[in-house]
């Protein structure tokens, strides 16, 4: 469980690139995610290209810590491919297992949502040359990380409830 508690979102990196055993390992738990019917819905583009990277700022205003990081994951996947609805659930727990095994390898990673805006949504697709049938999800972002702080303890009691709304 210790994983779990010390994932981070990380938007600092210092040089250094990720091994392809790394890689290979982060995409083997993306994988390894639930997904609903076991429909698994997803697909992964590996992002490494610095052009690239100065796109993708300009499409995603929250994603500028792509600039010194040596690679990202792109989440994509076919909706009509998922279990009624699930989609979103199902690429949601692929991407929290990105998160978890790049930390798992020590790296830092940042998820940036873009499933929910369509526009962004459609320029990932432009960029990405997307067949019509491919929905973008998010974009994890990793590297080493250059923050060294500890994450912080976020447990918060009065966020349980037992049985009932009380």
């Amino acid at each position: 469980m210790d994983i779990l508690l010390e994932r981070k979102s990380v938007r600092k990196y210092v040089k250094g690139d990720v091994k392809n055993k790394d890689l290979e390992y982060i995409l083997r738990a993306a994988m390894s995610a639930p997904s609903a019917a076991n429909m698994r819905p997803w697909q992964f583009i590996v992002v490494q290209n610095k052009e690239t990277y100065k796109e993708i700022v300009k499409i995603h205003p929250y994603s500028k810590m792509i600039l010194n990081a040596p690679l990202a994951i792109l989440v994509i996947g076919d909706e009509s491919k998922a279990l009624g609805n699930y989609f979103a659930q199902d690429c949601a727990a692929v991407t929290q297992n990105i998160l978890l095994a790049a930390t798992a390898k020590k790296y830092g990673s940042v998820w940036c949502g873009i499933y929910g805006d369509k526009e962004r949504q459609n320029k990932f697709a432009e960029l990405f040359n997307l067949p019509k049938n491919i929905t973008v999800f998010s974009l994890v972002i990793i590297g080493k990380s250059d923050d060294n702080s500890k994450q912080k303890d976020r447990f918060d009691a009065k966020k349980v409830k037992y049985e009932v709304w009380k």
